[in-house]
């Protein structure tokens, strides 16, 4: 647990120099736009408030999850990481949602495009988002981190096409590309929302991971372990992404000692945490035939 806990510290310091980034980006931005009077750059200052949002979210939420168990708080905070993931996946859908919409209004009433300020705008936002995703390399595998990514790649994206988008107006005049680019990249955040929204709501309603089911486990067990006759309550969820706990009754086979039932389950919890990349492993086991039980737990 403790070099969970390590780990999250390390990713918290990457949220907190992205976010840092972003505030900059941000504050260049609406400079700029009083300066010039550019609503382009105003509009886009507040589309990097959304990313300050998500990235502050995600920091709280780590630093939150940083907290050690107690005797209440027996899994400490770790699922705040997940509730923050969530809430930015749910953040994401409005964000689809409003530029699907504005891209549609656009198709029905086309608008002049100031290809100047799109470049401006799309190229701070683009050296913002970049900076960001360098620094939050690797740190993906954390739920929390990974919401965050998600929101930075998403304008990453949105940044490129914009150019892409500018360049081709400045030379065709096609005004009508803007808003049909726009309607584009809404459909991808949709996609990279719903499986944020996917695997957050799993950990939340405490479906096992799908990478693992019961089935799998009761046939490693069957073929490596023959002392063991049938698993009951099998029970598979995750804490959060990186934390699997697993609970079960193993019912031994006749002629397996009591005595012996202690070395078995210690060395099928060491199996079972090596196959599966279990955190957290409880097995119980029970003589076949019988009522007594005894119980072993791996850390």
């Amino acid at each position: 647990m403790d070099e969970l806990l390590q780990y999250r510290s390390l990713s918290q310091a990457r949220l907190l120099w992205s976010m840092a980034i972003t505030v900059t980006g941000m504050a260049i931005e609406i400079v700029g736009g009083l300066l010039t009077g550019s609503l382009a750059l105003l509009s886009d200052a507040g589309h990097m408030f959304t990313h300050v949002f998500a990235l502050g979210i995600s920091a709280i939420a780590l630093r939150m999850a940083s907290s050690k168990p107690c005797h209440h708080r027996t899994f400490g905070l770790l699922r705040a990481e997940v509730l923050a993931a969530y809430t930015n996946a749910l953040f994401l859908f409005a964000v689809t949602a409003t530029i699907a919409y504005e891209g549609v209004a656009r198709l029905l009433n086309p608008q002049e495009v100031l290809t100047r300020e799109m470049l401006v705008v799309a190229a701070i936002g683009l050296a913002v988002n970049v900076a960001s995703i360098l620094l939050l390399h690797g740190h993906g595998k954390n739920i929390s981190v990974r919401s965050a990514l998600v929101h930075m790649a998403a304008d990453t994206v949105s940044s490129v096409v914009i150019v892409i988008g500018a360049l081709v107006i400045a030379v065709t005049d096609w005004t009508w590309i803007d808003p049909l680019l726009s309607i584009g990249i809404a459909m991808v955040i949709l996609a990279w929302a719903w499986g944020l929204f996917r695997d957050t709501s799993r950990i939340l309603l405490e479906i096992a991971p799908s990478r693992i089911t019961t089935a799998d486990v009761e046939r490693f067990v069957a073929a490596e372990c023959p002392q063991v006759e049938s698993l009951k309550r099998v029970r598979i969820w995750s804490i959060t992404d990186d934390v699997t706990a697993f609970t079960a009754e193993l019912v031994m086979a006749e002629g397996v000692r009591v005595t012996d039932c202690t070395e078995i389950t210690d060395q099928l919890a060491k199996e079972l945490r090596h196959r599966f990349g279990f955190s957290e492993l409880t097995l119980q086991t029970t003589a076949s035939g019988e009522g007594q039980s005894q119980g072993s737990r791996e850390e």
